[in-house]
């Protein structure tokens, strides 16, 4: 896991033989405050003095009678280390005021006062040396077990805990939007009239994609369908029907008639979605958008239109709650195990034919 440097010049080697000096002492420290805490449980005394009774004098009247002793001398060597690396940091301008160092490492102070339960402080000072060392390049912790399953566990409660504070907050503005809540006129007044503009172009260019890719491309469908209904409409006309018996002309006149009409009323649908497809409609879309907006300012004015715009924001704000309940993590899981099973079945069926 720690790479050898290549460069004994480096500028963080110093920094570096510290940092792993100080993490054994560190490690040996933890661990004789760990093992006098377990030895001064009474079940613990009792089996050492029955089963390893020369230990238990050795460590009784060697150590743990002489423990507070012990102790104070890794307290000298932290509060040692934790001043020379306060005047480094002092003398390279780490800090943009020298007092600012024991702010930043509070932990390694308060975690040299010998009293049991700051004693284990200490443990984030160990967390803060593989920090700084995962920083330098000198370890990487991301390819071990340990960091998988921390980032694993901690991204699960980070997902979980986030969840949990924007369910509450949606639910919170569904109770407003319920009681008639000022929240749907904030949204319109500070978030929609101040994008109306790019709304109205958003608007203007959707209508003219669908124009243009979807009417268009059956423009040959809508004018067999005006063809249709002009023919019917002409076939039930008297005076059409009276005109196409006229001998010789008759037909051919009312023939010409509805092929003319036809051709007036596509013209005039082709020409109406060419306009409507081009810029030409911005201006419509422009006092459409306006009224619209005006009307949702307004909602007041009528209760059938103010219940079904609150309606519809709180079924959105439902469809969002749904999807922020969706657990990811689980998913992610799922996907992996799924992975993993596919594999297996994959390894399986390789072995039987073989």
């Amino acid at each position: 896991m720690i790479k050898i440097r290549t460069a004994l010049g480096s500028k963080y080697l110093l920094q570096v033989i510290v940092d792993l000096l100080m993490m054994g002492i560190l490690i040996v420290n933890l661990s004789l405050i760990l093992f006098d805490w377990i030895f001064t449980v009474r079940l613990v005394n009792e089996l050492l003095q029955d089963y390893l009774p020369g230990f238990y004098n050795f460590y009784q009247v060697n150590i743990h009678e002489h423990f507070q002793t012990i102790d104070l001398v890794f307290v000298i060597i932290f509060l040692s280390e934790f001043v020379l690396s306060w005047a480094f940091s002092i003398i390279k301008g780490t800090y943009s005021k020298w007092f600012f160092y024991p702010f930043f490492y509070w932990y390694d102070l308060i975690g040299c006062i010998p009293i049991g339960s700051l004693r284990f402080l200490r443990v984030l000072r160990a967390f803060s040396i593989l920090n700084r060392l995962q920083n330098i390049g000198v370890i990487d912790l991301r390819k071990t077990a340990v960091y998988s399953q921390f980032k694993k566990y901690y991204e699960i409660i980070m997902e979980e805990i986030s969840d949990r504070v924007i369910i509450n907050i949606l639910t919170s503005v569904q109770d407003e939007l319920t009681d008639g809540g000022e929240v749907m006129d904030r949204i319109i007044e500070r978030v929609v009239k101040p994008r109306q503009e790019v709304i109205t172009t958003w608007i203007s260019r959707r209508i003219e994609h669908v124009l243009t890719k979807g009417v268009m491309s059956r423009r040959q469908e809508i004018h067999d369908y005006v063809n249709e209904v002009v023919n019917a409409g002409l076939q039930n006309n008297q005076d059409i029907r009276a005109l196409s018996q006229v001998p010789v002309m008759g037909k051919i006149i009312a023939e010409s008639i509805e092929k003319t009409i036809s051709n007036v009323i596509n013209n005039m649908i082709d020409t109406i979605i060419a306009d409507l497809g081009s810029q030409k409609n911005k201006v419509l879309v422009h006092d459409i958008s306006e009224v619209a907006l005006e009307v949702l300012e307004y909602k007041d004015e009528d209760d059938n239109l103010n219940r079904l715009v609150t309606e519809v924001a709180i079924e959105v704000v439902e469809e969002v709650k749904k999807q922020v309940k969706v657990k990811k993590w689980l998913a992610r899981e799922q996907a992996q195990k799924g992975l993993k099973e596919s594999e297996m079945l994959g390894l399986e069926l390789l072995l039987v034919d073989e």
